[in-house]
């Protein structure tokens, strides 16, 4: 059957103290996660601090960045001192097993004082920090409560792993604030030796199955270039594609996509609200429709490479918050109104595993106290009816 996801990022250990602690109390948070019918998480494993760096360099404790204002997840305003994160991953995972709930793991590679994402320039880098976090887990026994090992969040998007992303495109230029996972204007095509590379890192894979021969090992991706429907993906495991509304339908993106650099947060977000009143409200059957187009064409995609299919952020917008559009409908509203025909039309399509949102958080209170919402439909995902709602 099949698995009901959701997405705790980086914030299930960046986000335990002062006025961001939501995640403080990891058993109370866990036993929330279960109640909702979740059944399976993805979680930053932080492997480039867990890992030595490239001289063979380990370190016990990190300053790890905060995130900029406008990204709604990890933590802001401060550094946040992390202490044995291989330790706190373990717990963590083990935790999980103890209710039933599965792990995907991932990584983010947040900044730190030391820049160690900096050391992560090749497939061989990446294999190797990844090497070395899986056996920290295998020494802690926890591996079987593994779902599934996802190298690189949206690759090969700078955001993450920045040395990776110059190795593969040379160095970005930004005109604005990053907002991850947006589609490009005009598009972004990958040259046959860009592509060439990224399937390297693909195979990076190799070394860690062949270690781990009953992990399931992938990249996670991001709408942001055609260039991913023209890739090998054999190498690996599972296909985990992250589909939203605003950022794989080109023409809804344009209308409800607003500039940073011109409007500035959370001037920005509160636009994409106001705009659903006149875009997606009056026109919602039209967006799902295209929704689904997109989403049949990562189906197909799978089929053809032979592998299951995730999505573990999806399907509205990529940013939200508390915002509240000038009819009074809240962004939660909308967030929950895709996800009533995405989630269905998932199932239909052959997803093995479903999220609800990428909100689906103890930090986004608003939704994640709604919950009869979430077990509707995370009971909806496990039974795999992709009836309705």
């Amino acid at each position: 059957m099949p698995k009901a996801v959701t997405m705790w990022e980086f914030s299930w250990l960046l986000r335990r103290s002062g006025a961001q602690r939501e995640y403080a109390d990891i058993e109370r948070v866990l036993d929330e996660l279960v109640e909702r019918g979740y059944d399976c998480v993805r979680i930053d494993a932080f492997p480039h601090l867990i890992a030595a760096d490239r001289a063979g360099n380990r370190q016990s404790g990190f300053a790890v960045h905060p995130q900029p204002d406008h990204f709604m997840w990890g933590p802001h305003g401060r550094k946040v001192v992390v202490e044995h994160p291989e330790a706190s991953l373990a717990a963590f995972v083990s935790a999980c097993r103890d209710r039933g709930v599965t792990v995907a793991l991932s990584s983010w590679f947040n900044d730190d004082d030391e820049h160690r994402r900096l050391g992560i320039a090749t497939p061989d880098d990446l294999a190797r920090v990844w090497y070395e976090t899986l056996e920290s887990l295998e020494a802690a026994a926890v591996l079987d409560a593994i779902e599934f090992v996802d190298l690189c969040n949206e690759f090969p998007l700078d955001d993450w792993l920045p040395a990776a992303h110059e190795s593969i495109f040379g160095r970005p230029e930004h005109t604005e604030p990053s907002v991850p996972g947006q589609a490009v204007e005009g598009g972004w095509v990958w040259t046959p030796p860009q592509r060439a590379v990224i399937e390297s890192f693909f195979a990076a894979t190799d070394l860690l199955r062949a270690r781990w021969p009953r992990l399931r090992f992938t990249y996670s991706l991001a709408p942001v270039s055609e260039s991913l429907f023209d890739l090998d993906y054999r190498s690996l495991d599972v296909i985990e594609t992250h589909i939203w509304l605003s950022s794989n339908v080109e023409e809804y993106a344009s209308q409800t996509n607003f500039s940073l650099e011109e409007h500035g947060f959370p001037g920005a977000w509160q636009k994409q609200v106001d705009s659903l009143d006149e875009v997606y409200w009056p026109q919602r059957e039209r967006w799902h429709a295209q929704l689904e187009a997109q989403m049949a064409r990562w189906s197909a995609v799978a089929k053809a490479a032979g592998v299951p299919l995730w999505t573990t952020e999806g399907w509205s917008h990529i940013l939200l918050d508390d915002f509240t559009a000038p009819s009074g409908r809240t962004a939660w509203e909308y967030v929950k109104d895709v996800a009533e025909f995405a989630v269905p039309a998932a199932l239909r399509l052959g997803w093995e595993g479903v999220c609800t949102s990428n909100f689906a958080e103890p930090h986004f209170p608003a939704l994640w106290a709604d919950i009869e919402w979430h077990r509707r439909l995370t009971t909806m995902i496990k039974s795999g009816t992709g009836g309705m709602l």
